[in-house]
């Protein structure tokens, strides 16, 4: 099935499919021999454990290992109350949660682009002679695009891996101004056209945007804020695991308690589903 058979397919997943099908197609990357579970399994394991409960155990720390940038990304907004996110403009949910090492299309991380807010729309790189005038979020890693098993390849190297493009070079030898045409001598490819699909949502990177939010701006248009911006915060179980590297029935503490700051609202409070594991 080609990328395109893809992305038709699941363009209708629900948020719970969508939910599922990114965890399945992310949370085997650090298992030589993947292990795969429905949600509904996925729980802490009691006395005379059997190796498919010490399995679950492994994973829960696999799970926080595997979403670790987009925790610190939804803790840093709980700190600082600006929301940065990768998504198709016509979504009411979030593909990726964008942080301070996130990669953008030219190259350099958000950290090296200028100053941000809530109500940023362009943000420039900051790095000499980058010619990138906007953030523009981009997948640096195999399992964001639904290819975990790509790790398992003899000479692997995450720190080199980069997303492609149709013509087969990566986006780093495309120019980072608009078009984003290849500056591979003889190629004669003028516009960067993505060879992956997005790991949440099955769409080309080229249907997503990076967007620049406050919690009003984000109430407004019906996306999650506070705590329902936290990763799997609709499948309490993994939520716990993300936040914790355990896999158990009882709810993990609100992430705002990092923070320091509380945070109201009904759109905030899972804790009553967090004690409801799956």
């Amino acid at each position: 099935m080609n990328v395109d058979d893809r992305a038709s397919r699941d363009r209708k997943a629900g948020p719970r499919t969508r939910t599922e099908k990114r965890y399945h197609q992310r949370a085997q990357i650090s298992s030589p021999a993947p292990v795969c579970l429905t949600v509904s399994q996925v729980c802490s394991p009691g006395p005379g454990a059997t190796p498919a409960d010490e399995s679950r155990i492994r994973l829960g720390q696999r799970v926080k290992d595997l979403f670790e940038p987009e925790r610190e990304a939804a803790l840093k907004t709980l700190l600082t109350g600006v929301y940065v996110s990768w998504r198709c403009p016509e979504f009411t949910w979030d593909c990726f949660r964008v942080g301070d090492s996130s990669l953008c299309f030219c190259g350099h991380h958000l950290s090296e682009h200028q100053t941000h807010t809530g109500s940023s729309v362009r943000v420039p790189c900051s790095v000499p002679s980058c010619g990138c005038a906007a953030f523009a979020f981009v997948p640096s890693r195999p399992e964001e695009v639904g290819e975990p098993w790509v790790r398992q390849r003899p000479g692997f190297d995450p720190r080199v891996w980069r997303a492609l493009c149709r013509c087969k070079h990566p986006h780093q030898q495309h120019s980072p101004q608009a078009g984003h045409s290849c500056r591979v001598g003889g190629c004669g490819c003028v516009m960067f056209q993505s060879n992956f699909l997005c790991a949440s949502c099955d769409q080309h990177w080229e249907r997503h945007e990076t967007f620049f939010d406050t919690e009003e701006s984000r109430r407004r248009q019906g996306l999650p804020y506070g705590e329902a911006y936290v990763p799997f915060a609709e499948v309490p179980v993994l939520r716990n695991a993300m936040v914790t590297g355990r896999i158990k029935g009882s709810h993990a503490p609100p992430l705002s308690n990092c923070t320091g700051r509380g945070l109201k609202g009904k759109n905030n409070d899972i804790s009553s589903s967090a004690g409801n594991a799956v």
